[in-house]
């Protein structure tokens, strides 16, 4: 048996110039943060000699990677989903429904978005002693990728308004 195919389908492959250097940017990050923790596993167990920075700078990889690549995942579909009762619901009431829950995501985003301005603020006056960067750049990731995401999923709920009927 065969499952049907929802329209909105993951799409797996960026399209666009954008969503590739955001696609290029999460590989960097990725490749990156491996890098700086074998560096620092191999120097501390190796060694005997951690850096000083061995917990901050894999922390703000991880923090800008995930936040930054999160709205190429929302803009390519590739989050979890249930899709059993959109293979039931006609046309309008299914993109009733997607708008509905489109809203529901953006709401949310604007909530980390406006919530995460407080931490940020806070940050900015202590500075890592390992590395001498602000506290913001742990907190700031939040800022700039919720907006991101802001931006990616109500490209989704554009795109959803302008699928014509199949």
């Amino acid at each position: 048996m065969e499952i049907p195919v929802d329209q909105g389908q993951a799409r797996r492959e960026p399209e666009g110039w954008l969503e590739k250097v955001f696609f290029y940017y999460a590989a960097l990050m990725m490749l990156a943060l491996l890098g700086v923790v074998i560096y620092v596993v191999v120097a501390r167990y190796f060694f005997n000699r951690p850096p000083i920075w061995g917990e901050d700078v894999p922390r703000i990889i991880f923090l800008w990677g995930i936040f930054l690549s999160a709205p190429l995942a929302i803009r390519l579909g590739l989050n979890i989903r249930v899709t059993a009762v959109e293979s039931i619901l006609p046309f309008r009431a299914l993109r009733i429904l997607k708008t509905v829950l489109h809203l529901i995501v953006l709401a949310l985003i604007g909530v980390i978005f406006f919530n995460a301005w407080p931490l940020v603020e806070l940050s900015l006056r202590n500075t890592m002693l390992s590395t001498g960067f602000s506290n913001a750049v742990l907190r700031l990731p939040i800022m700039v990728g919720s907006a991101l995401m802001f931006l990616a999923q109500f490209g989704l709920l554009v795109d959803l308004w302008r699928e014509k009927k199949p």
